[in-house]
């Protein structure tokens, strides 16, 4: 029998390894690839007229920087892989929820096409407060896996307001949490809301998909994009103690006063200036998710490093003339607009200290000028403060409990609390070390009472106090001040 040569053995060995090595970079390169798993979904989703579009904030960043070309190249700017060919976990579409039908055969298809799938759905926000509808659940979020690649879908929804929303992404405990590394989504840490956004159609990488025709404004948007749910319940107790006005005065009013709120916004977005809900508005949202009747205006709040000296042009171009200005841009502004009939606009400039932030007032009739403080950093503070106190009272009466007193509901202070604890803890410890005392304890059991009360030579022994860093944090900014018990030996 002929010797085989290892040599040649090893070495068809090793063309071997390199063969299948090649082969599987290759088979990573174009067919698991973050373009191919798109490529592959957006066939999925034209086979069932589902209308997606881009919103991935990383390749809609490259994509900004390129627009003009890309918009003037119905094939795109070039023929290399450029935006989707990086390695990476997510690509991010989204979905506008009235736009399609919730097939079974969409998911059928998937698993077909080698996907797996998972589907995110929770309580309708909208129908929160009412008891027969408030458990009816819709889809928030779609994941499609394949290979290491997977594809999020966000369904938005249209709320009145004619803005788009989509909800937190919450797992449920049936739930596979390793399915994809979810912390790493840009979408579903929160409720976000968005602008309507015009879609434009482009070619990126050899794939024809919908983009928001201005993507730099949408990656703005997103940075403030947060959105807080009206408590639709609460103000609905609220209602139950206090009826609403269903006048036809107040009916009128909120009408203008939402529609002169629309305007506002639309004139501040277009400045680019951030505001807020302030006052009475604010209260109105947050007590019965409405604007007050009674109150008679519209209360926003603006940052002064965010004034521009074109506020009252725009407001008066608008159809809003000025009414009152109150203060200056250094000190106390305050800006009024006249809306339809008596329905005005406030705008309130806040100013930022080192602790506190505050805004100014003026009286329109006396023309009285107040300091309103909004306190930062204090409120923290004094919400941590009775944090600490609470804990602390509810330790003082938990030890309350243990120690016995004739009578024994008898009220103590802190002071007397700590030292009858501290007589108590040391008799315990004399009849655990002192054979006498224990013999005493033994023959005194239905009269310990009277032992305890009558042991002042146990006085000046070791005394519990209070220190701080024993590793329990507080909650707040500043979270290192924590308290814990310790023995701490007295003359």
């Amino acid at each position: 029998m002929q010797k085989i040569n290892k040599n040649v053995v090893l070495a068809l060995l090793s063309l071997t390894s390199l063969v299948f090595l090649l082969f599987q970079l290759y088979y990573y390169k174009f067919y698991l690839s973050q373009k191919h798993v798109v490529r592959k979904f957006l066939a999925l989703a034209a086979s069932y007229n589902i209308p997606v579009y881009l919103i991935d904030p990383f390749i809609l960043g490259l994509v900004a920087k390129d627009i003009e070309q890309i918009r003037s190249s119905p094939e795109g700017p070039s023929p290399e892989c450029k935006y989707f060919c990086a390695p990476r976990d997510f690509t991010t579409f989204a979905l506008l929820d009235k736009t399609w039908k919730h097939e079974a055969g969409l998911f059928k298809t998937a698993e077909k096409m080698g996907f797996q799938w998972l589907k995110i759905i929770n309580k309708d926000p909208r129908l929160d407060g009412m008891d027969d509808l408030s458990g009816i659940e819709i889809p928030l979020h779609y994941i499609f896996k394949l290979a290491s690649h997977a594809i999020h879908l966000v369904v938005f929804y249209e709320r009145s307001g004619n803005y788009l929303w989509h909800g937190p992404l919450r797992l449920k405990q049936h739930m596979d949490r390793n399915f994809v590394p979810f912390r790493k989504l840009h979408f579903g840490r929160y409720s976000g809301a968005y602008e309507k956004p015009e879609l434009l159609l482009v070619s990126i990488d050899d794939l024809k998909v919908q983009i928001p025709k201005n993507p730099s404004s949408f990656l703005e948007e997103m940075l403030h994009s947060r959105f807080l749910e009206c408590r639709y319940r609460e103000a609905r107790s609220f209602f139950q103690l206090y009826p609403d006005d269903a006048s036809l005065d107040a009916v009128e009013f909120r009408k203008k006063a939402k529609s002169l709120l629309h305007l506002a916004a639309l004139t501040l977005n277009n400045l680019g200036v951030k505001f807020w809900l302030s006052s009475g508005t604010c209260l109105g949202w947050y007590r019965q998710c409405n604007v007050i009747p009674h109150s008679k205006d519209v209360d926003l709040g603006v940052f002064i490093r965010d004034y521009k000296a074109d506020i009252v042009p725009a407001f008066q171009k608008a159809g809003l003339p000025l009414k009152h200005k109150f203060g200056k841009v250094e000190d106390s502004l305050e800006l009024s607009f006249q809306g339809d009939d008596d329905v005005k606009l406030d705008i309130f400039f806040f100013y930022e200290e080192d602790d506190h932030i505050w805004n100014g007032g003026t009286q329109a009739k006396s023309g009285k000028k107040f300091n309103t403080l909004r306190m930062t950093r204090k409120i923290i503070t004094n919400t941590r403060e009775r944090w600490r106190q609470q804990n602390v009272n509810s330790a003082f009466a938990k030890l309350r409990k243990l120690i016995p007193t004739h009578p024994p509901d008898k009220k103590l202070s802190k002071n007397e609390t700590l030292r009858l604890a501290m007589r108590y803890i040391n008799f315990l410890v004399k009849i655990l070390g002192e054979p006498g005392l224990q013999q005493t304890a033994v023959a005194a059991r239905g009269s310990i009472l009277e032992f305890f009360q009558q042991a002042p030579h146990l006085q000046s022994m070791e005394e519990l106090t209070l220190i701080e860093n024993c590793g329990v944090s507080s909650p707040g900014v500043s979270s290192n001040i924590v308290e814990c018990w310790s023995e701490t030996s007295f003359p």
